[in-house]
C-alpha cells in the first residue's frame, strides 16, 4: 500500500512536471529553435556576402590586368568551398570569363533552394572606381540550413539535458522532501487503523509538511486524550446504567428486550439469558396486560414520543411488583432500527403510601370509621350501583349534651366516649353496612338491603337503647343519649348530598323535640329548612341595610313604679313584612355564626342608648341591660367591652350583661374567668330566666353574677287564685329565691308582670324590682324618653313571651 501510494504520488509528480515542461518549455524550445535557426542562417548568409565582397576585391586587380589564368585559379580555389555550388566571373560587358562548379556538386542540379549572390568587381585607379566585371556565386541553401540546424541542435540538446537534470533533481527532492513525510504520515495512519493505537509521524521540518505532521501528531495526542476520556465516560455510563437504583432496559421494534441493566435483573430476579429476546409484555401480569398493550399502542410514530403507564410486573419468583413504565422511542438509524429507551420504577412503596394516605383521607383517625369524605364516596357509589330493588337509608345521629362532657371532663374523656359509642354501635351493624364519623359527635350509618325502612327504624331504636346505658370512664360512670335522623333514597333525595342533608334535618328535628330518640324525614322538614334558609338570607339583608333596631322595656321599682333601668330587646323591622319575631332569626343566626355580628350590633346600639340616657339628668341613674349569646363569650370580649365603653365615655356600672343558664351550660369552659374579667371592668351580670334550668344553684355558686331574674313561669302562677296549690307553691319558690338572693347579696328582678295581683303578691314576697306589660312593652328609646316617667308606655310590639330564651330578648 505504501509503495502504491508512493508510486502514485511520484507518477502524479512526473505527470505534473512533464505537463509543465510541455506546456511551458515546449513553446519556448520551438520558438528558440526557429529564432536561432533563422539567426544562424542570417549570420551565415552575411558571412557569405562578406566572402563575396572579399573575393570581388581580390579579383579586381586580376581582371584589371587581364590575368585570366590566375583568374581561373582563383575561381577554382573559391569553388572548393563545400557550401558553394558554382562560381562565375563576368567581364564588364557581362561576358562570362570563367565558370567553375564545386566538384562535390557536379552532379547536383541547381534548384530554387540555392542562394545566388552577385557582386560587381571594381578597381580603383587614381581615386576613381572602375567596374571591371561581376562575381556570381551560388551557395547551397540546404548546407546553410543544415549548418544552422546543427548549431541549434547542439543548443537544444544542452537545453534538454539541463531540463532532464532539473527534473531528476526535482524527483530526488520530491522523494526526500515530500514523498518521505507523506509516506511516514500514511504509515502512521495505517498503523493507527490496523492496531487501534495512535501512531505519530517521525518528521521534523519548518515547512508546510512539517506543520502538517505537527498538526497530525497533536491531533493524535488529542484523540488519545479524548479516547481515554470517552473510555472512562463509557465505563462510568455502563456503571451507572447497571447500578443506578432504577430498572433500565431497551426493546426493539418488535417489542423484544434487547438490553437490561444489572439493577433490573437484581430487582426482578431474572437472569439476562431469561429475558433477552423475549417480549416485554410477557412479564406484565395477565390482569394488566391488555391495559399496558393499549397504552403502548397509543404511541405515535413521531420522534421522541414518550409513554408513561403504571402496571404490575411479575417477578421471577411469581410475586407482583407495582411499576411506573416510562418509554421513549429512539429513531437513530445507527441503532439498527427503532428501539426504546425505557425506565421501570418500583412504585410499590408509593402505592402503599398512597393507599395509606387515601385511607387516612377517608378515615377518622380517632375511631377508625369513614370520615365525611369517605362516607360520601361510599354513599355515592351505592346510589350509582343501586338496581332499584333495594332502598338506601342513612341514619345520622349525634350525642346529646356531648359538649358538656368535653367542657367538664376534658377532651380525653370525650374521646373515650366517642370510641365507646363506635364500639357499641358497630356491634349492631351487618357486614354490608357503612359506618362513619363526620367530626365532633356526629355519626352516620348507611343501609342498603331489602326492607331497608323497617331495618332503619329497628336500628335507630337499638342505637337509642344501647347508648342510653351508662358508660364507664375509668371509675366514673356517665350516661349519654343520641338524637337520630333517618332519610331514604330515592324517596327523600335524588343524590348523596341531598340524602345526608335530609337525615341531618331529621336529626335536628329530633334534637329540638326532646332528644334521645329518632325522627324520620318528611317533606315538611324540607319546607321548614327552606324557610330557615330564607330567614338566613333576611338576616344577611338586615345587617347590610340596617333593618335591626333595639327596643327597650323599663325595669321599675315595684313600690314606686319609677324606672331603674331598661332592657334592650332586638327587633328586625322588615320593610315589607314589618317586625319579625326574634325566635325565628336569632336561632338561625346562632346556627350560621351570624350571631357574632348581630351581637356586636346589639352592643353598639345599647351603648349609644346608654350614652343618651347619661346625657339626660332624668335618666342618668338608669342602667341598660343587654342580652348576650353563648357564642359571644370569646377570649377577646373583655378587651372589646373596655374599648367600646371608653369610646362612648360610658360608666361601666351602668351596663348589665344578661346571660341564661343555657349560656352557662353551653360555654362553661373558661366562662367564669371571662365573667370575672368583665366584672373587673365594672360591668354587672344578670342571670336571666332563673329557675328554669336543672342546676341553677350550682351556677349561682360558681359564676359571680349580680342580679337574678325570676322567670315569668313563676310569676304567672300567682294568678291561679288565693289558696290554690299552684299559687302557694309559686309563692314559696319566689320567697325562697328572694331569701337566697339576699343571703348572697344579689338583686332580684321579676319578669313578665302583667296584672295588679301579681304586683301585690311580689311586693308582699319582698321582690323590689320587676318588668312586664303592666309597666310597659318594649319600645324605641325615643318613645320611652318622650314619656315623662318612662313607664306605662303603650306600644304595639309583640308580646314579651315570644322573645325569651333567644339570647337577645
Amino acid at each position: 500500500m505504501l509503495r502504491l501510494i508512493r508510486t502514485s504520488t511520484q507518477r502524479k509528480f512526473l505527470a505534473i512536471m512533464f505537463a509543465a515542461l510541455i506546456a511551458v518549455n515546449g513553446p519556448l524550445l520551438i520558438t528558440f529553435f526557429i529564432v536561432t535557426k533563422d539567426t544562424l542562417e542570417g549570420e551565415m548568409l552575411a558571412k557569405k556576402r562578406v566572402f563575396l565582397d572579399a573575393n570581388s576585391k581580390a579579383l579586381s586587380k586580376v581582371l584589371w590586368d587581364f590575368d585570366y589564368e590566375n583568374l581561373r585559379k582563383w575561381a577554382g580555389a573559391i569553388a572548393n568551398d563545400r557550401d558553394i555550388f558554382s562560381i562565375e566571373i563576368l567581364d564588364d560587358n557581362g561576358i562570362s570569363l570563367t565558370r567553375v562548379t564545386n566538384s562535390e556538386s557536379e552532379h547536383t542540379v541547381p534548384g530554387n533552394d540555392e542562394a545566388f549572390f552577385s557582386k560587381e568587381i571594381t578597381h580603383s585607379v587614381d581615386g576613381a572606381e572602375h567596374i571591371v566585371g561581376t562575381l556570381r556565386i551560388r551557395f547551397m541553401s540546404d548546407h546553410i540550413s543544415n549548418a544552422a540546424i546543427r548549431e541549434v541542435g547542439k543548443s537544444a540538446i544542452l537545453f534538454i539535458v539541463s531540463t532532464i537534470s532539473v527534473l531528476v533533481a526535482a524527483l530526488i527532492a520530491n522523494r526526500f522532501m515530500i514523498s518521505r513525510p507523506l509516506t511516514r504520515l500514511n504509515a502512521a495512519i495505517e498503523a493507527t487503523h490496523r492496531s487501534g493505537t495512535r501512531k505519530k509521524v517521525d518528521w521534523t521540518s519548518s515547512d508546510e509538511l512539517g506543520r502538517v505532521t505537527n498538526a497530525f501528531n497533536e491531533m493524535q495526542e488529542s484523540l488519545d486524550q479524548d479516547e481515554a476520556q470517552l473510555i472512562k465516560a463509557n465505563k462510568r455510563l455502563a456503571f451507572l446504567y447497571n447500578n443506578t437504583p432504577v430498572m433500565l432496559y431497551s426493546i426493539d421494534s418488535k417489542d423484544r428486550i434487547i438490553k437490561v441493566s444489572d439493577y433490573w435483573l437484581h430487582a426482578t430476579g431474572y437472569s439476562r439469558k431469561q429475558v433477552i429476546g423475549r417480549k416485554f409484555c410477557e412479564f406484565i401480569h395477565e390482569e394488566f396486560k391488555d391495559d399496558y398493550l393499549t397504552n403502548r399502542g397509543m404511541l405515535s410514530v413521531g420522534k421522541n414520543e414518550t409513554l408513561e403507564v403504571t402496571s404490575v410486573f411479575q417477578k421471577a419468583d411469581g410475586s407482583r411488583l407495582d411499576v411506573l413504565i416510562t418509554e421513549t422511542k429512539d429513531f437513530d438509524d445507527s441503532s439498527g432500527g427503532r428501539r426504546s429507551l425505557s425506565v421501570m420504577t418500583d412504585i410499590s412503596k408509593l402505592k402503599a403510601a398512597e393507599a395509606k394516605i387515601l385511607r387516612q383521607a377517608r378515615t377518622d383517625f380517632l375511631t377508625g370509621l369513614l370520615n365525611r369524605e369517605g362516607f360520601a364516596d361510599r354513599l355515592n357509589a351505592a346510589i350509582e350501583n343501586t338496581d332499584g330493588e333495594a332502598d338506601i337509608a342513612v341514619l345520622f345521629f349525634d350525642l346529646d349534651r356531648f359538649k358538656w362532657v368535653n367542657d367538664n371532663l376534658g377532651h380525653f374523656a370525650g374521646d373515650r366516649v366517642l370510641q365507646s359509642v363506635t364500639r357499641e354501635v358497630a356491634q349492631l351493624l351487618d357486614e354490608g353496612d357503612s359506618f362513619g364519623r363526620f367530626g365532633g359527635d356526629e355519626f352516620a350509618i348507611m343501609l342498603s338491603c331489602e326492607s331497608t325502612k323497617k331495618r332503619a327504624v329497628e336500628l335507630a331504636t337499638k342505637i337509642n337503647r344501647t347508648l342510653n346505658r351508662p358508660i364507664d370512664l375509668g371509675g366514673r360512670t356517665l350516661q349519654i343519649s343520641a338524637s337520630v335522623g333517618i332519610s331514604f333514597y330515592p324517596e327523600n333525595a335524588k343524590s348523596a348530598e341531598e340524602l345526608l342533608k335530609a337525615s341531618d334535618v331529621a336529626m335536628y328535628r329530633q334534637k329540638n323535640s326532646g332528644r334521645n330518640g329518632f325522627c324520620v324525614f318528611n317533606e315538611q322538614f324540607g319546607k321548614e329548612a327552606a324557610q330557615q334558609l330564607e330567614v338566613k338570607e333576611i338576616i344577611s339583608e338586615a345587617l347590610k341595610n340596617d333593618w335591626f333596631e333595639l327596643h327597650f322595656q323599663p325595669i321599675v321599682n315595684l313600690k314606686s313604679g319609677a324606672p331603674v333601668g331598661f332592657e334592650g330587646l332586638l327587633r328586625l323591622v322588615h320593610p315589607e313584612r314589618g317586625v319579625l319575631p326574634p325566635l325565628e332569626y336569632i336561632r338561625a343566626a346562632e346556627q350560621t355564626g351570624g350571631i357574632l355580628e348581630i351581637g356586636d350590633l346589639v352592643l353598639e346600639l345599647g351603648l349609644q342608648a346608654l350614652e343618651r340616657l347619661q346625657s339626660d339628668s332624668r335618666w342618668r341613674s338608669n342602667y341598660v341591660a343587654l342580652n348576650f349569646s353563648a357564642a359571644q363569650f370569646l377570649p377577646d370580649l373583655p378587651a372589646k367591652l373596655d374599648g367600646k365603653l371608653s369610646a362612648h365615655s360610658i360608666r361601666p356600672g351602668q351596663l348589665v350583661l344578661e346571660i341564661t343558664e343555657t349560656t352557662l351550660m353551653q360555654n362553661s369552659m373558661g366562662l367564669d374567668g371571662l365573667i370575672e374579667d368583665i366584672r373587673q371592668l365594672g360591668c354587672a351580670f344578670a342571670l336571666d330566666d332563673f329557675g328554669t334550668g336543672f342546676s341553677s344553684l350550682s351556677y349561682m355558686n360558681r359564676f359571680p353574677v349580680d342580679i337574678v331574674k325570676i322567670d315569668r313561669s313563676f310569676i304567672n302562677g300567682l294568678d291561679a287564685g288565693n289558696g290554690s296549690e299552684r299559687s302557694l307553691k309559686n309563692s314559696a319558690l319566689i320567697e325562697a329565691i328572694v331569701g337566697l338572693a339576699r343571703k348572697l347579696n344579689l338583686s332580684v328582678i321579676a319578669e313578665g308582670i302583667e296584672s295588679q295581683r301579681q304586683l301585690e303578691c311580689l311586693i308582699d314576697l319582698g321582690v323590689e324590682t320587676g318588668q312586664g306589660f303592666l309597666f310597659g312593652k318594649a319600645a324605641p328609646l325615643d318613645v320611652l324618653l318622650s314619656s315623662e316617667s318612662g313607664a306605662q308606655v303603650e306600644t304595639s310590639t309583640l308580646p314579651d313571651v315570644e322573645y325569651k330564651n333567644t339570647g337577645f330578648g
